[in-house]
């Protein structure tokens, strides 16, 4: 054993209803938190759009929104389509009826700023968000998971991965090399490289001012409520399957274990969680994570109210961001 205490996985705690941040403001004598129940404000928002835009990092509910939209719409689309700029043209003439809603992970900040620059009255962008240590933490378990199934493109390779990670399993168990485990997270792509500060920069926060497009930020544990909210306009016959979900951690049956390479392996491996748990504070600037961020600081107050909202839903407007 290396002596980390077991814990089950790294929790970020929300911040209470009526949460008053370091400036003594709260979520609630700001007037933008949203309430997700039939008939409320967020309904009203859904009902008048035409045209909805849910958008998101990786590792805050997307593969769950992007099954639910593909059922909904009862049209498999273009997976993550909002990032890839060369299927617009043909999504737009493929039917008279294109998507009323189009769920997508975005993977770079100008996929967000071409959403927020083209703002209109019948659209409606929601963001669902994620803080960014829990989603970091979930994106280093589901790449350790990929790289055991031999999943994802740049691990499909049976071979090659097997020998990159020394990878040794068996039905119930998986150990990797840690020194090459560390190398990969360090590259910033695939899980971990899809990020929130990517997406919320400076120039995301002064395009959202600047245009004012019908924004909400959703923290992405309340998308089962969205699910019902978009289900009862857009197809009413799934409010009975309700909610649809993807990729969730339960569904991953491997115990991922790190080894030191070089030592003796029963005793110098240890837990992918129990490794997070010991060096998640620690892992994003020793690996520089966040070397491309910007403009944290808004982004942490806009956390302080959203996780103040009693649904953590939140209409991001100009005045939001002064305030910010």
């Amino acid at each position: 054993s290396l002596g980390f205490n077991k814990t089950k996985d790294v929790q970020i705690k929300d911040a209470p209803v009526g949460f008053v941040d370091a400036n003594g403001s709260s979520s609630d004598s700001s007037g933008q938190c949203l309430d997700l129940d039939s008939n409320q404000d967020m309904d009203s928002l859904v009902a008048n759009a035409r045209q909805i835009f849910i958008t998101m990092p990786a590792k805050a509910g997307g593969s769950s929104m992007k099954r639910f939209t593909k059922l909904c719409m009862k049209n498999a689309g273009h997976n993550n389509i909002l990032s890839i700029e060369g299927l617009w043209k043909d999504y737009l003439v493929d039917s008279l009826h294109v998507q009323s809603i189009i769920a997508s992970h975005l993977y770079r900040e100008a996929d967000f700023l071409r959403l927020v620059k083209s703002p209109s009255r019948e659209t409606l962008m929601i963001h669902t968000h994620r803080e960014e240590s829990s989603r970091v933490a979930s994106a280093v378990k589901q790449i350790a998971q990929s790289i055991c199934t031999f999943r994802m493109g740049k691990y499909s390779n049976q071979n090659e991965t097997t020998s990159k990670f020394n990878v040794r399993k068996n039905n119930t168990h998986c150990i990797l090399d840690e020194g090459s485990f560390v190398n990969d997270i360090a590259a910033n792509s695939a899980e971990v490289g899809v990020s929130t500060h990517r997406l919320l920069t400076c120039q995301s926060y002064k395009a959202i001012q600047e245009n004012a497009p019908q924004l909400v930020f959703l923290h992405y544990k309340q998308l089962d409520k969205l699910q019902k909210l978009l289900a009862k306009h857009h197809c009413p016959e799934m409010l009975d399957e309700l909610p649809i979900r993807a990729n969730m951690a339960e569904d991953k049956s491997l115990k991922v274990l790190l080894h030191k390479k070089g030592t003796d392996e029963a005793r110098n491996s240890v837990d992918v969680e129990e490794w997070l748990h010991a060096k998640g504070p620690a892992m994003e600037w020793t690996l520089k994570l966040r070397r491309d961020a910007s403009c944290q600081a808004k982004t942490f107050h806009m956390e302080d109210e959203l996780f103040a909202c009693p649904d953590e839903t939140l209409r991001v407007t100009s005045a939001s961001i002064d305030r910010w």
